[in-house]
């Protein structure tokens, strides 16, 4: 057997060493240790906003470094169980061979040496490369993982980069810190009572850096958690429980900093007022939160209606915070993503071995996880008949039955439903329980699409800002095309392709068509009005006013120069978009005077 020699008393040597002790064999492959689906879906749950967080802010960043690679992004609960897994899917195939899948645990009790499982008990970063591993079998892939930690210090999570026969450098390093490191701040932001986010750096170009120190604090000013660098930063003991401003008013350090309000503080009258991430003047927004906040601790139930991506979830979350139930948890359940036979184990929960594949610890569901609290049924027009008739049970009677069981258990819950359907012809087609559809239906809300929007500018600068790495600003002619454009997937899909263009223009103080990926670009131009100053061609009318035609000749020219305008001048990129060839749209720009060549 080849021996791999390490330096004396170095953390690698140190586990070869508890691999040797825990009995595994360097040419013999482990068992594979997976959970079960039940489990895996408990475990997911569990740390729900940190898989959120990881496809926001990680996710983006690795397909951008890696998106050729044969390499994937891995997520791990604070034991090593792998709960989600990104990139190449033939690369998976071959990773799946050595149980490296989602819910199999890579402890190194049971692993070997391997990145995961080591930085779990090294608790910090580490790379993890070829031959360093324990098991042979696992000599193919180099890794680098970093541990995610709570805003109390508590290990929570390992978020990995693994690749097939690939040297990972120092850049992959820092890259899987960077991850960590914007998913530590956003977590940070969703501690309860968290009103304010301070960003504090030695510079004003790291505010928004990812590296910058993040205090939050509640709506009186106390200090609720901080990031590693604040601590840094402000050389004090300790933080928590200090007013914000007196600190930064104290610290001796030429420090830079910018608040963002994370939550409004309620308002003394009985109005309210939407918070910024919901609307930024649209009335229809407004109106539908002035209502729903009248009636959302009145135990009464409310429907939300809207199309695919216009912000029901985040209409529902700022609900929860602005509710008496604020303390208590808000149960999210996508009633479209769970299987039809799952579907009523899942809302009600069981009892020990009330079907076949149950946990021997039973279930307590979703319905009583959310006692006290809200319970959001979203896609409720995809749930099945018989989980309706038992959930109209509940609604009327305030208890619940798990299945399996002939005891009832009382809750109390504030229930939200919400679709993208129309509940109305579900009904008239038998598909949905006319009596539930009544029930649920105490207060009626329509989210407008974003096309609709009166504020549609004001949010589109709002999102980029939230994803922009510096102070740049979006160029006037992106924004008017963005403005014009009808966005079928509406706030989600105009928030991914923001959050990737700036990532992608990370270095450029203004964000250009050109940051824009491609097959977005497309469909951008292709809906995108004719610019202002169009060359028009005056049409006679019998003495009244002119009216202003354009002719096809004219809208040619008028789609080459608002392309070649919104590509701040690239030629290369005007042709691929117009698909003109660059000599003829060289040619057309000297006609209309634009080029001298």
């Amino acid at each position: 057997m080849q021996h791999v020699q390490f330096p004396a008393g170095d953390w690698l040597t140190s586990s070869w060493d508890r691999c040797s002790q825990a009995g595994l064999k360097q040419r013999r492959l482990p068992e594979h240790f997976m959970m079960s689906r039940a489990e895996l879906k408990e475990r997911k749950w569990s740390v729900n906003p940190l898989i959120q967080a990881v496809e926001t802010y990680a996710v983006p960043l690795f397909n951008q470094m890696f998106a050729h690679s044969d390499s994937r992004l891995i997520l791990t609960d604070k034991d090593g169980v792998i709960l989600a897994s990104w990139g190449q899917p033939r690369f998976k195939e071959r990773l799946t061979q050595i149980a490296l899948d989602n819910g199999a645990c890579w402890q190194e009790t049971l692993k070997g040496t391997n990145a995961i499982g080591t930085a779990i008990i090294e608790s910090r970063p580490l790379t993890i490369i070829g031959k360093q591993h324990y098991i042979h079998q696992h000599q193919f892939i180099s890794c680098s993982a970093s541990p995610v930690f709570s805003h109390h210090g508590e290990l929570i999570g390992i978020l990995d980069i693994t690749s097939e026969q690939q040297q990972h450098d120092l850049s992959t390093q820092i890259l899987v810190q960077n991850m960590v490191q914007l998913v530590e701040n956003h977590l940070l932001c969703d501690i309860p009572d968290s009103a304010v986010k301070i960003n504090l750096a030695c510079e004003k170009d790291l505010l928004n850096s990812g590296w910058q120190g993040v205090l939050v604090a509640d709506e009186s000013g106390k200090i609720l958690a901080h990031n590693h660098i604040a601590f840094q930063l402000l050389e004090r003991p300790s933080i928590i429980g200090l007013s914000v401003d007196h600190l930064l008013q104290e610290q001796n350090r030429e420090l830079v900093f910018e608040k963002h309000t994370l939550l409004p503080a309620r308002k003394k009258s009985s109005a309210f007022s939407a918070s910024c991430e919901l609307h930024f003047g649209d009335h229809r927004i407004e109106q539908a939160w002035q209502q729903a906040n009248k009636l959302i601790d009145k135990d009464i139930p409310l429907l939300i209606l809207g199309e695919t991506g216009v912000g029901k979830n985040e209409f529902v979350k700022a609900l929860h915070q602005h509710s008496s139930r604020k303390h208590r948890p808000l149960v999210i359940v996508n009633c479209g993503a769970i299987p039809k036979e799952l579907l009523e184990s899942e809302l009600f929960g069981y009892v020990a071995g009330a079907f076949t594949g149950a946990s021997p610890k039973g279930y307590q569901g979703k319905i009583r996880q959310a006692n006290q609290g809200i319970l959001f049924l979203d896609e409720i027009a995809d749930m099945p008949l018989d989980a309706q008739c038992r959930l109209l049970h509940v609604l009327q009677e305030k208890e619940v039955i798990p299945v399996g069981s002939n005891q009832t258990e009382r809750v109390d819950i504030q229930v939200i439903a919400a679709t993208h359907k129309n509940l109305t012809a579900e009904v008239e087609s038998g598909r949905f329980r006319q009596d539930l559809y009544y029930r649920l239906n105490g207060l009626l809300i329509e989210l407008p699409a974003l096309r609709e929007r009166l504020d549609k500018a004001r949010l589109i600068e709002h999102i980029h800002h939230k994803y922009r790495l510096s102070q740049q600003q979006i160029c006037p002619q992106l924004l008017s095309v963005l403005q014009s454009y009808t966005w079928p997937g509406n706030i989600r899909e105009l928030d991914n392709m923001l959050k990737v263009a700036s990532l992608l223009a990370s270095d450029e103080p203004r964000l250009k068509l050109a940051h824009i990926p491609g097959h977005v670009v497309k469909s951008l131009m292709a809906q995108s009005p004719p610019l202002e100053n169009d060359h028009r061609q005056p049409v006679e009318n019998s003495g009244r006013e002119e009216q202003h035609v354009p002719d096809l000749k004219t809208t040619v020219e008028s789609r080459l120069l608002q392309t070649y305008q919104a590509t701040q001048g690239n030629i290369s990129q005007t042709s691929r978009l117009l698909g003109i060839s660059r000599n003829t749209i060289y040619r057309k720009l000297k006609m209309l005077g634009i080029l001298n060549r």
